[in-house]
């Protein structure tokens, strides 16, 4: 009986229609995909088809619009346009929202940055989250002159280098809607420290180079041996997407002047 139910339950996991990550690329239209989901698709998608034919079972229905997707796939499978990989360079203002006591009291408060994302991946099992580099100023201060000078401010210049994972929140008429999650570390101005966020991206034309992001971070760094602060902000990002072939064509043009 026992090996019965294992062979049953072995069956089932080989079902390549079943692959968990399979099922949700179905979901995605083929212009959200990575190339990396892309190839991993087709892949899975020709397993689960053969398996289908060996197993002599029924199509199961799908969609009239993933339907059609496959159709064009297949009819034209080199006819696919992958995305160009490019960085976002930009820059970001961030607002506390909610502070710990350290830096509860600061009335003046600057915070600001410069952000690079990279289409540089690492594969972290079925995840590949993307580099991401940051350099961030933080700075608390009093707007009164003596009680600054008395009590000092707090803050100073992070490096920071870390991960983004975008994922489907939810679909809307123009696609899936695609909030990113971050983590950070690096060096703060005393010691080491965390930043996590949650960016929302603005919908603007597919072909604009220009990318507009609102975030939630949450900041949490040491500032001394055994104490630490932190807090919520709010910002804004302003960045603009260079592709790795314009990079290519600058580099080319600046050698021909030398």
């Amino acid at each position: 009986m026992l090996l019965i139910l294992f062979s049953i339950a072995l069956g089932q996991n080989s079902n390549p229609c079943k692959n968990k990550r399979f099922l949700s690329l179905s979901k995605m239209d083929l212009d959200d995909m990575s190339d990396r989901e892309y190839n991993y698709f087709i892949k899975k998608e020709e397993e689960c088809s053969k398996y289908k034919l060996k197993r002599k079972k029924k199509k199961p229905s799908k969609s009239k619009i993933n339907q059609a997707n496959r159709k064009k796939r297949k009819a034209n499978p080199k006819k696919r346009v992958p995305k160009q990989k490019a960085y976002l360079p930009g820059v970001y203002f961030s607002s506390p929202v909610m502070r710990l006591k350290m830096t509860s009291d600061y009335d003046n408060i600057n915070i600001s940055g410069f952000k690079l994302e990279t289409p540089l991946s690492i594969d972290i099992g079925k995840l590949s989250p993307s580099l991401v580099f940051e350099y961030r100023t933080y700075v608390f201060t009093y707007s009164d002159k003596e009680k600054n000078k008395i009590l000092g401010g707090f803050g100073g210049n992070a490096v920071l280098g870390g991960l983004k994972l975008p994922f489907n929140l939810f679909k809307t008429k123009t696609g899936w809607f695609r909030p990113e999650f971050s983590i950070m570390s690096g060096k703060f101005h005393y010691k080491k420290g965390v930043l996590l966020g949650l960016e929302l991206p603005q919908k603007l034309s597919g072909d604009s180079p220009l990318k507009i992001k609102y975030s939630i971070r949450t900041n949490i760094i040491q500032t001394d041996e055994n104490h630490g602060t932190g807090w919520l902000d709010f910002g804004l990002f302003i960045g603009y997407s260079i592709s790795e072939k314009m990079i290519t064509s600058i580099t080319e043009t600046i050698k021909g002047y030398f």
